[in-house]
């Protein structure tokens, strides 16, 4: 069941990757030269670059997609960085990766979009939707954690 729930994961990251790219694809020649690449903490543009750097993180992006996806395939390699006890058991640790994964291409997806509505006029700055998807980031390494020590604790009985 494991497997095919990150199977499932896999692919909607996929589709958000492609999202990515198709939406920066479109939006690049109505784009202004110069955009915002950094927002403050209020969502508010701070920091100004050229157009380009959207691709940047598009490319940005599909890296961290690939690591992901050889790390949801490696457990044992050096950059994953998730409990032991997570580790020994393939199909947990492919289905926590899947799950950060998932997390980390939609915050990326989300940034892109909303940094391109901005730079259109369309908004003023970033939507909270950004801190949403940190705070599931942070429950879901929380519930990770608990889950590790229920583990750990199982075992020593």
């Amino acid at each position: 069941m494991l497997k095919n729930i990150s199977f499932f994961l896999k692919i909607l990251s996929f589709f958000i990757l492609v999202f990515i790219w198709v939406y920066t694809m479109i939006t690049y020649g109505k784009l202004p030269e110069t955009v915002p690449i950094h927002f403050g903490l209020d969502g508010k543009a701070d920091g100004f670059g050229s157009k380009n750097t959207n691709w940047f993180l598009a490319g940005i992006s599909s890296v961290i997609f690939i690591l992901m996806m050889y790390l949801s395939k490696n457990p044992n390699a050096p950059g994953l960085n998730i409990p032991e006890n997570l580790k020994k058991d393939p199909a947990i640790s492919e289905f926590v990766v899947s799950i950060f994964c998932v997390l980390i291409i939609f915050l990326f997806a989300n940034i892109n979009y909303e940094s391109i509505q901005v730079s259109l006029g369309k908004v003023e700055g970033l939507s909270h939707i950004t801190n949403y998807i940190l705070g599931l980031m942070l429950l879901f390494i929380i519930a990770m954690m608990i889950y590790s020590w229920r583990l750990t604790k199982k075992s020593k009985i």
